[in-house]
């Protein structure tokens, strides 16, 4: 190809990180400072009731366990949230080492990853409290829910230490992070064809049974009133906001990185059919989709609140309201969850 031909200063222009840089010193500082201040918060509330509660039960029941592990996963972002921001608003200067420009980018996929299957946990575990009850609460009395955490923590660890030892930037210069690396893209594209199916779709697949499952009890008319109690409509948003959150935040990430990917292996192979236009639409896409993701650190805390009675009878308290009777009369917090979760 003539290097002097329009086709070919395309190329160059696609190929160059500069077309999409001035969009994400735009989006990526303001989102994260949104993020950033709303995920402090709201955790920062939710560290307040599960010390609560711990100091009145002196346990954590398998849902508070699994909240206080997402809670710790989203921390780990929300922390990470200030190096970013300072990138990106020094105009793409990185200033804290390769090492921790790994292991930023390590923490983000952590936290992806980890969330996911906290939330396919949680919504089995309102499965079972549905559908096989006296196995939920044999699962209460043998630990499981520990062992469970720690192997999602131990096989999503695993599974993104990859991250920690590939290359970032084309840049020699280590001021350069968080950007995509064009010669790594094949190697991306291979991780994203495996991540895909067994971090996203399987999943999905979870949630959404696990989802009908008890959207269908839940919303059965009940025997005795002849119509469905409130308390089973407030319990079915549970499963709304777990499914929403899933699907605001971690279904546009996956599809357009999946896109996003196959059209930055196609500007290396200089092969693209389209225009340098859907090019820039599909990166700007990215960006979007990736704070889209991140953004779940901050919404998780909803989830918080509207699992189980503890958050809300912490609220009622510090405003006033009637204390919520449950743990006050002393019944055995594990089954007064199962009859919340059964609700």
């Amino acid at each position: 190809m003539n290097a002097s031909s329009p086709d070919f200063r395309e190329n160059i222009s696609c190929l160059g990180s500069n077309n999409t840089d001035h969009f994400k010193r735009l989006v990526y500082p303001a989102a994260y400072i949104f993020i950033f201040v709303l995920g402090l918060a709201g955790h920062s509330l939710s560290i307040c009731v599960f010390f609560s509660q711990w100091r009145t039960q002196k346990s954590l029941t398998p849902v508070s366990l699994l909240m206080v592990n997402l809670l710790v996963s989203d921390l780990m972002l929300v922390c990470s949230l200030p190096f970013r921001i300072t990138y990106y608003v020094l105009n793409s200067q990185w200033l804290f080492g390769q090492v921790a420009c790994r292991l930023i980018l390590y923490v983000f996929y952590l936290n992806m990853y980890s969330s996911v299957y906290f939330l396919v946990a949680l919504n089995i575990l309102r499965y079972l409290a549905l559908a096989r009850p006296y196995l939920y609460i044999r699962i209460q009395t043998h630990y499981v829910t520990g062992i469970l955490c720690g192997l999602i923590w131990v096989l999503m660890g695993l599974a993104c230490s990859p991250l920690m030892f590939s290359k970032k930037s084309d840049d020699k210069d280590s001021s350069r992070c968080l950007d995509l690396a064009v010669n790594n893209v094949d190697q991306l594209l291979l991780i994203n064809n495996v991540t895909f199916p067994v971090g996203f779709v399987v999943p999905l697949v979870v949630i959404l049974f696990c989802s009908v499952f008890v959207a269908k009890n839940l919303l059965r008319p009940s025997p005795a009133l002849g119509r469905t109690r409130p308390c089973r409509k407030k319990a079915c948003a549970l499963v709304i906001i777990s499914l929403g959150i899933f699907l605001v935040c971690f279904l546009p990430y996956h599809i357009v990185r999946t896109i996003f990917l196959s059209a930055e292996k196609q500007v290396k192979m200089n092969r693209y059919g389209d225009s340098c236009d859907f090019i820039l639409v599909v990166r700007r896409a990215a960006v979007v989709a990736h704070c889209l993701c991140t953004a779940n650190s901050c919404l998780d805390p909803i989830l918080f609140f509207f699992v189980g009675e503890n958050s809300r009878s912490f609220f009622s308290k510090w405003t006033g309201g009637r204390k919520n009777s449950a743990f006050a009369a002393g019944r055995n917090p594990e089954q007064e969850e199962l009859q919340i979760l059964q609700k």
